[in-house]
């Protein structure tokens, strides 16, 4: 099956870096907030084109999936260097070959964080799921809170944590490496707020899941 693999960045980080470690045969997608474009590539080497898009925070992940040619995708952050995406690709075929299932995300979670994350999982370490998965997510939360929008600054922020409360999960340990920039002032988890906004999104998912 093929991939799309998607990096969501605002434009200030290399992102050709991170894309070395992918197969050569998956297309490239690179939502970035930055200057508002989002660049295609259909297979590594071949010509990029560019579209203008709206900036989208996190959830540029997740909104270019409109761009991608394949069913299955792949996620990573921007600010890590992940050793083997295909292995995490290959434990989702696995499902879906040897037990039928397409409807899990498959998340790259070092045993370390999985403590802190007890019904939901980290896409940022690379996550490979169907492209349909998210937005199954998105709809059974929005059905729930009918006050909300897709606008709404906390789902932009944190759709990730909401998409995989509301998803079946599936973990796997392939070595990564963080960039330098990992923990610069300006990344989001070293914000203030960091923690309050992710309780309360998954707060919000929870309550849906639960309804």
């Amino acid at each position: 099956m093929k991939v799309s693999g998607i990096v969501v960045t605002r434009g200030n980080v290399d992102t050709d870096v991170l894309m070395e470690t992918w197969p050569a045969e998956w297309q490239r997608i690179v939502w970035n907030n930055g200057d508002e474009t989002v660049w295609l590539q259909n297979q590594q080497g071949a010509a990029w084109t560019f579209h203008s898009v709206t900036d989208q925070g996190p959830h540029g992940r997740f909104a270019a999936i409109q761009y991608a040619a394949h069913e299955l995708c792949f996620v990573q952050d921007d600010d890590v260097l992940i050793s083997n995406p295909q292995q995490i690709v290959d434990e989702w075929l696995d499902l879906l070959n040897n037990h039928n299932r397409d409807d899990v995300v498959v998340a790259n979670m070092p045993p370390e964080f999985r403590v802190h994350y007890p019904d939901s999982v980290m896409v940022g370490f690379g996550a490979c799921f169907h492209r349909d998965a998210p937005e199954k997510a998105f709809q059974q939360f929005f059905d729930f809170h009918t006050d909300m929008t897709r606008a709404d600054p906390l789902f932009l922020r944190e759709s990730c944590r909401i998409f995989t409360v509301l998803t079946p999960q599936y973990l796997v340990d392939c070595p990564k490496v963080d960039m330098p920039y990992a923990s610069d002032p300006d990344r989001l988890w070293k914000q203030q707020d960091h923690l309050q906004m992710r309780e309360r999104a998954l707060r919000l998912a929870r309550e849906a899941r639960d309804s």
